[in-house]
């Protein structure tokens, strides 16, 4: 029998449980007066810094730029918008639907929460508030979504890993006997695949959005895709951080990296592989000046490269050494993040970073 979530009757030390599965069961009590993991506390604590809202950016210069686009250049726009609501209608629910009920430590849960608030209520509502600003009939775009085969095939791909552990976590809160085997390797591929989203998945779009502005086109766009790749960097950090830290505190998941390198590397190949697809689909009516399939799919392997030599994977496919799109980064705010981040014990940075008073008044009617 699965253990209550919500009986608070016994007192329980977090510093010494596991962060995935732990026997102890469930978070009970969410307290952070001491945590075993004040790392957790920190990428948290730079997400909330990094707040912002779409609304605050104007579109009304992208919606001409748009009626003057080329076909192709109009083709690339909105699949990329399509496609990245897709992902973020995935990756939304997944931190809290999927890894929550098997977090064991508050900082873990908590952690979960913010990243699923970041992926729904501001990603997902950005592209929204693109497609309402910049299209005449906003629902026509969304309907495309399942229309699109190269969309709806990468959605169902991404799904599967998080639909096996929701499975496995519902049956386990029904009262089931799940092997701690089989539930942890479910966490362990559902990791992974969350990793291949956040550091890969979303890199040809975000490069192709980001070419436009260098065009000096759909800027309005770009600085809403700069925000989002700053935040989506963050959760690939964390993500890593998870899958390079669980093997060093629980023998069972250090267990499951050597038992499933074969299935994981696989993982990470077919996501290479449909990014690379995902270019040629993008560039099939025409190309972005300064960029072109070939030119993305270099992107995606040197992006590979670097991405899985964090989590101690080498890359074993042919690869740039240094990167093909070089304006890349300006576009971010890598450099503040990575301050941010060396900030590890206290989190005046990333309060500073926001003004603490809200004018309420010059907020948007939603």
């Amino acid at each position: 029998m699965a253990k209550a979530q919500y009986d608070f009757s016994k007192p329980t030390n977090y510093l010494k449980r596991k962060m995935f599965l732990d026997p102890e069961g469930p978070v009970t009590v969410q307290r952070f007066e001491e945590v075993k993991y004040p790392k957790l506390q920190n990428f948290e604590s730079v997400a909330r810094g990094f707040f912002w809202v779409p609304e605050e950016i104007s579109l009304t210069k992208d919606k001409i730029d748009h009626k003057e686009a080329t076909e192709a250049v109009k083709h690339i726009f909105t699949s990329n918008l399509l496609r990245q609501t897709a992902l973020d209608s995935i990756q939304g629910r997944a931190p809290s639907q999927v890894f929550g009920p098997v977090c064991s430590i508050p900082e873990l849960e908590a952690l979960t929460l913010t990243w699923g608030f970041f992926e729904t209520s501001i990603h997902s509502k950005s592209y929204s508030h693109i497609i309402r600003n910049v299209y005449g009939v906003p629902k026509d775009e969304f309907n495309k979504i399942h229309n699109t085969a190269e969309i709806a095939g990468m959605a169902a791909n991404v799904g599967r890993y998080y639909e096996d552990l929701h499975r496995l976590n519902c049956r386990k809160e029904l009262g089931e006997d799940i092997p701690v085997h089989t539930h942890k390797r479910a966490i362990w591929m559902a990791l992974h695949a969350s990793y291949a989203l956040e550091a890969l998945r979303f890199m040809v779009s975000f490069a192709t959005s980001l070419a436009m502005v260098e065009n000096k086109i759909y800027i309005g766009n770009g600085n809403i895709i700069s925000l989002i790749l700053q935040d989506e960097i963050l959760h690939s950090e964390w993500t890593a951080w998870l899958i390079n830290n669980v093997v060093k505190e629980d023998p069972d998941f250090a267990a499951l990296d050597e038992e499933c390198q074969d299935e994981v590397y696989r993982l990470y190949t077919e996501v290479i592989q449909e990014e690379k697809a995902w270019a040629d689909y993008l560039f099939k009516k025409g190309v972005v000046i300064g960029l072109n399939a070939d030119i993305l799919k270099d992107f995606v392997d040197y992006t590979a490269f670097v991405k899985l030599k964090d989590i101690g994977i080498k890359y074993l496919e042919e690869h740039p050494k240094i990167t093909p799109i070089p304006w890349f980064n300006k576009h971010t705010n890598i450099s503040k993040k990575q301050s941010a981040l060396q900030e590890t014990e206290s989190t005046n940075y990333v309060i500073g970073a926001m003004s603490a008073e809200i004018d309420y008044n010059i907020l948007p009617e939603l």
